[in-house]
């Protein structure tokens, strides 16, 4: 199978009151795609940590403004977008926390580069941002062995 196994998407308005909802969301569509439950704990924090951000910078903490997060499931990995529409998000600007000194901000997107295997952002849109996470199947991802008719090994 070489398209997407399953998909949702969900959306949510600007106030951290609804990031409940979003986890509850994407627990279920995650679960439903076979996912175990270690990565589905860490997924729904990297997801968490890029609506929050969405919320506190680019809407700078205005309500009712729109939040999409979709789901594509395919055979050798997952693929996540978070989208908004407000202040697109400036990697220029963006620092990576001392962890050592105990970090007071920017730790959140780097727990989202750390869970994530691929973290792309395109803020070239009119408006807003989209971040793209990739996280790939055990076994399946770019890194994975081989099996020597150069597909992935056969799944034990």
């Amino acid at each position: 199978m070489s398209g997407a196994a399953a998909s949702g998407s969900f959306s949510m308005s600007s106030e951290a009151e609804h990031l409940q909802r979003l986890r509850q969301w994407l627990r279920a569509e995650l679960e439903g795609l076979g996912v175990d439950r270690s990565t589905q704990s860490a997924l729904l924090v990297a997801v968490g940590e890029l609506c929050s951000n969405s919320i506190r910078h680019a809407y700078e903490g205005r309500g009712g403004q729109p939040i999409n997060v979709s789901v594509r499931g395919h055979e050798d990995r997952l693929v996540i977008e978070v989208e908004d529409f407000g202040r697109s998000f400036d990697p220029g600007r963006y620092v990576e926390p001392d962890l050592d000194a105990l970090p007071d901000h920017g730790v959140g997107l780097h727990l989202v580069r750390r869970i994530a295997d691929s973290v792309s952002v395109d803020v070239r849109r009119e408006r807003g941002t989209r971040w793209t996470l990739i996280k790939y199947r055990p076994g399946r991802g770019p890194a994975a062995p081989q099996s020597a008719d150069g597909g992935a090994p056969p799944a034990s």
